[in-house]
């Protein structure tokens, strides 16, 4: 018994991941048949409530045959299943026009595939059509967590119905786990996933850790001597300078040298006083002295 709760507690402690697949694709064509037609066997099944159908688009294509005198109205919709009327509709007027092939292209947005109810072409006024293509455009979703408890209610404990599967689980199990149990099979692997994700989460955090450190010795954050200088490069330094021997030469180097004598010689020692700026310094003074009378005659 002791066994069995352990196994217990491990599927407990198993973890879940919540995704889904999205596809996009395109019906065949839903008038295949006739000018009417039931979504249910045109869109992929939605039954299921981990699928999830919804429309975005729809292409239609006709030939229109009549007399040119003639009126003719063509639509061509779909009933809304949940509000009433119409989903999708459209009118083409062939009213005193001639019978050709029309194609059109609808784009709107995305409307789950619930709302769609029966589709139809119906012709009203003279004329009937003929080489009828209808098509849609969708997406369908399939939540795998969904999926997964439907399939399998043990697969999470957050799966409804979990409680009860895993009662009637522990009903039938034996001592050791059985290796044909599909449920043990998912656990082995929700297990080597949840340990790889613990492994990846170990070495991030090992690389941020690192990067941190490498860091804080860049912007100085350690400023220790040893961070900051090499020393065993700085005593090699040392003890090359402590060889006297072979730095002493360098001191008792003598270089030759002697006297230098100046080359330039004046031809004329010398010089004249200049006459124009003597003459402007003078008349500063005579201009000073004539503004300065004006305050001493007062």
């Amino acid at each position: 018994m002791k066994d069995q709760l352990s196994w217990v507690v491990v599927l407990l402690a198993s973890s879940s991941y919540c995704y889904s697949d999205t596809t996009y694709g395109v019906t065949n064509n839903a008038a295949a048949a006739g000018q009417s037609w039931n979504m249910g066997t045109v869109l992929p099944d939605s039954t299921p409530a981990y699928i999830t159908v919804q429309i975005n688009g729809l292409a239609y294509r006709y030939t229109m045959e009549k007399d040119p005198n003639s009126d003719a109205l063509v639509h061509v919709r779909n009933e809304d299943a949940i509000d009433g009327g119409y989903v999708f509709s459209n009118t083409d007027d062939w009213s005193g026009k001639n019978g050709a092939t029309i194609q059109k292209y609808f784009r709107f947005p995305y409307t789950d595939s619930t709302r769609w109810g029966d589709g139809e072409v119906v012709v009203e006024g003279d004329g009937q059509v003929s080489n009828i293509a209808v098509t849609y455009n969708y997406k369908m979703d399939v939540d795998e967590d969904l999926m997964k408890c439907a399939t399998t209610p043990l697969a999470d404990p957050t799966c409804r119905g979990y409680a009860d599967a895993l009662a009637e689980y522990l009903r039938n199990l034996d001592t050791d786990p059985d290796i044909d149990d599909p449920f043990y099979d998912e656990w082995v692997q929700a297990s080597l996933e949840q340990e790889v994700e613990i492994k990846e989460e170990e070495i991030e955090e090992s690389e941020d850790e690192e990067k941190e450190e490498d860091l804080e010795t860049q912007m100085g954050g350690e400023n220790s001597i040893d961070a900051m200088v090499d020393a065993g490069q700085q005593d090699m330094i040392l003890a090359e300078l402590a060889k006297v021997p072979t730095i002493e030469p360098y001191y008792q180097l003598q270089i030759k040298g002697g006297e230098y004598v100046d080359t330039l010689v004046l031809q004329d020692a010398e010089i004249n006083d200049n006459r124009r700026a003597l003459r402007n310094l003078a008349n500063d003074t005579n201009h000073r002295s004539m503004v300065r009378s004006q305050y001493d005659r007062e």
